[in-house]
């Protein structure tokens, strides 16, 4: 990990931005703390959605919501061919570049490596870890969540079976053990309500739950992403 620019420090938080090489790729991500932080805390991972970034506002807002109301820090990525890595801006662009093989496993152990990087820091340590992303960060996020028994706790959703690699995320679903907070759009205009329930319906753990909303694909409401705080912090709880 190598840090990039100098840190950022506002209202207790510290925002840290860096670089990873993860297999002669070079990931750019950013790091939140809170401001003087010491000891070992619980880490949320964030991913964004499609044709967007690590710096797009729902990301920004829910990292320094779990850094100042819960003392947590989180970390975010850009995914393969977004933000710093190629500003993919348009989903049919966005459709074609799902169809790459290995792109998921590649983002996969970009996720891997930031939390092992992250979890390395003085200020952050091998405490709780958590993972939120909806739409694209389940495309991405549901595969990691399946492959890191660590993680306690999960918020995904915004996606369905119809979804690249459509037969990935349902074999990878079934392997999801940890609780599970999903959130659909009702009159979602990407993915069909049965295809959304059909995925929510294949994810293995007892601990889920659906919280469906109406409105299109973007129009996740605020109280939304209340709930997720508060589901996450439910579960890893306080730093230790």
């Amino acid at each position: 990990m190598e840090w990039t620019g100098e840190p950022v420090v506002g209202r207790g938080v510290v925002e840290r931005a860096f670089t990873l090489d993860v297999d002669g790729r070079t990931v750019p991500g950013i790091v939140w703390t809170p401001e003087g932080a010491t000891g070992t805390r619980p880490l949320v991972a964030i991913g964004h959605g499609a044709t967007l970034h690590k710096r797009v506002d729902y990301v920004l807002s829910l990292a320094r919501r779990f850094v100042r109301h819960h003392g947590y820090a989180a970390v975010a990525l850009d995914a393969p061919d977004h933000g710093e890595r190629g500003g993919l801006s348009d989903l049919l662009v966005f459709i074609e570049a799902m169809r790459r093989p290995g792109i998921v496993d590649e983002t996969v152990a970009e996720w891997h490596a930031a939390v092992a990087a992250v979890q390395q820091l003085p200020e952050v340590g091998t405490g709780p870890l958590g993972y939120w992303g909806l739409s694209m960060g389940t495309i991405f996020g549901l595969p990691y969540v399946a492959s890191e028994p660590r993680v306690e706790v999960a918020v995904l959703g915004l996606m369905g079976t119809v979804g690249a690699p459509e037969d990935r995320l349902v074999k990878d679903a079934a392997r999801v053990a940890c609780p599970v907070l999903y959130f659909q759009q009702w009159d979602d205009e990407l993915f069909r309500r049965d295809d959304v329930l059909a995925l929510f319906d294949a994810v293995g753990t007892r601990g889920k739950r659906l919280h469906v909303h109406p409105g299109g694909h973007s129009g996740l409401p605020r109280e939304a992403y209340e709930a997720s705080e508060a589901f996450v912090a439910s579960v890893l709880g306080a730093p230790r």
